[in-house]
């Protein structure tokens, strides 16, 4: 018997519950190919429609069972062979001649009842709350890898020094997006307040840093360093779409290296990187006009 949903978007908690198992399955039937999602957000959320849903419950798909016909008359009779598709029903007529025998009848078989899990709506989730919770963990996990590592005897410390490499994460990474918030100017503004009110560290750099210091020519992306488990905060909050570097508004630089955060200023209200660091930068990033124009001005 099919399940009885209705055509709208699920969640994966409601896909879990509807299915009786643990959300980390719906995960895996989604790696495994066996679930597929309708939609998939900008922040890798799935959604599912009814369709999805059936599809994985009834991968051959299911045949309602049609009432018994009762028969008045021995006489050639037409029976309708239905055939089912997922976008379309045909129905073609094929004579059938019936014997002159009693048709006794059969016990219809009860099918298995399915018990459908009340529809759980979504509580507001504390995002900030859940993005330094994982940071936090993380945080303690590569101390405690770090311990593990200096307590292994001599021979070993290279091959467990491989593991670490693999383990830990690079330095800077170079996320690109477009906004659908408006221009350079809302988009900077829109970092600084919702910085500012979740107590959470950025910095610009770059030609957005070195605007900060001195008039420049115009540009058409903003540089700015985030920690990386404050990134998903700010694609949220500035509804980003990822984009590739040459159409992108704005590259998050997400760090690990604390000293960028620790020693960045501020400059017209804004959070910027310090010198030294603006300069290193723009020189590894070919802009080496630019370092020296930063230079003249720290000089000046």
């Amino acid at each position: 018997m099919i399940m009885n949903l209705e055509d709208r978007l699920y969640t994966s908690t409601e896909v879990a519950e509807i299915l009786g198992v643990s959300l980390r399955s719906v995960y895996r039937y989604l790696d495994e190919d066996k679930l597929k999602a309708e939609v998939k957000t900008a922040t890798g959320r799935h959604r599912f429609t009814k369709q999805n849903i059936l599809e994985f419950l009834y991968p051959q798909g299911e045949k309602v069972q049609k009432e018994p016909i009762q028969k008045q008359k021995i006489e050639p009779v037409i029976q309708e062979i239905t055939v089912e598709t997922k976008e379309e029903k045909e129905v073609i007529a094929e004579p059938v001649q019936v014997k002159e025998e009693p048709v006794q009848p059969q016990p219809e078989p009860q099918p298995h009842p399915v018990t459908q899990q009340p529809t759980v709506e979504e509580e507001p989730v504390d995002w900030l709350a859940k993005f330094r919770a994982a940071a936090s963990k993380y945080k303690e996990e590569d101390m405690t890898f770090q311990e593990e590592t200096t307590t292994k005897p001599a021979e070993t410390v290279g091959s467990m020094t491989d593991v670490y490499e693999q383990k830990r994460q690079p330095e800077k990474v170079f996320n690109y997006y477009r906004s659908l918030i408006g221009g350079l100017k809302d988009i900077a503004q829109n970092i600084d307040k919702s910085a500012k009110k979740a107590s959470i560290d950025y910095a610009f750099t770059m030609n957005a840093g070195l605007s900060l210091h001195k008039p420049i020519k115009p540009f058409s992306i903003l540089h700015v360093y985030v920690r990386p488990e404050d990134r998903e905060f700010f694609e949220r909050m500035l509804n980003l779409v990822s984009a590739d570097e040459k159409t992108a508004q704005l590259c998050l630089i997400t760090t690990t290296n604390n000293n960028v955060f620790d020693s960045k200023k501020e400059m017209h209200s804004l959070s910027v990187v310090a010198d030294m660091q603006l300069k290193q930068d723009l020189q590894e990033l070919g802009e080496e006009q630019l370092a020296r124009e930063l230079e003249e001005t720290l000089n000046a």
